[in-house]
């Protein structure tokens, strides 16, 4: 091998350089550190799944991802959960004391119960390819689930209100004619969907809420009980218990 093959082969990647800056920035403790490494099985070659992606930042410089047209949703999936770990937090806490919760902190429990739900909402990700093969795009996000936008008719009819969680996969509603890869990085770039909306941290923090009840409930149920508890509460006045754990001003509901 010659000179500069060898030094194409150590190149580091800059998705995992990113991830140790990150790491150094927000002050995570080298032991939070090593339990994810030993969890994962991490090395410095275990990123460059990212670096083959578009990179789009948010106003406070966390990472999200687009997700390449043919990627299959065994791609995708880990993609998804490498941005949450190299973003070495979701920034939650920091879009002000308004928040419904505390922020989860960041560490190898977080990983597991990402990987755990992740697996349990597995089916969402079959429409990956779909979505990307039929001019919409997705990006995987710092809260460790997609968000898409576009599609065909039937991904369309799939999203309502802001947007709706389908699994791991948030569909952003918007215009039909909108070109979905600018809107969603102008939504990324400016930190909003909606310029009188929550910032899109907490939103994407309600919506990995949303995500664990699919992963509780399954693809079956989880419409089933939604849709009974919207009536519920349209009939007595109340709210959706299912937005209401979910966090009603992350939602923004109030």
């Amino acid at each position: 091998m010659g000179g500069s093959a060898r030094a194409v082969a150590v190149t580091a990647s800059p998705a995992h350089r990113r991830w140790l800056t990150n790491l150094d920035r927000r002050a995570v403790a080298p032991q939070a550190v090593a339990d994810i490494v030993r969890q994962r099985f991490l090395t410095r070659d275990s990123f460059r799944v990212l670096d083959a992606m578009e990179q789009i930042t948010d106003p406070d410089g966390k990472s999200f991802f687009v997700i390449p047209r043919g990627a299959g949703g065994k791609e995708a999936r880990r993609a998804t959960l490498l941005t949450y770990i190299l973003n070495a937090g979701t920034g939650y806490a920091r879009t002000g004391s308004r928040n419904d919760f505390p922020e989860t902190p960041y560490g190898a429990a977080e990983v597991a119960r990402i990987v755990a739900r992740q697996r349990a909402n597995r089916w969402s990700y079959e429409a990956v390819r779909g979505i990307s093969g039929t001019g919409g795009c997705l990006v995987t996000t710092p809260h460790g689930v997609l968000m898409g936008l576009g599609g065909n008719r039937f991904h369309a009819h799939l999203s309502r209100r802001t947007g709706t969680m389908w699994g791991d996969l948030f569909m952003v509603n918007a215009d039909r004619g909108c070109d979905p890869a600018r809107r969603l990085r102008d939504i990324v770039e400016c930190g909003q969907i909606s310029s009188d909306g929550p910032g899109l941290d907490r939103l994407l923090h309600h919506e990995e809420i949303h995500a664990q009840q699919w992963a509780a409930l399954g693809p079956v149920q989880m419409p089933v009980r939604y849709l009974a508890a919207e009536a519920r509460a349209r009939a007595l006045g109340g709210v959706n218990s299912f937005e209401r754990d979910a966090g009603l001003s992350d939602g923004g509901y109030r």
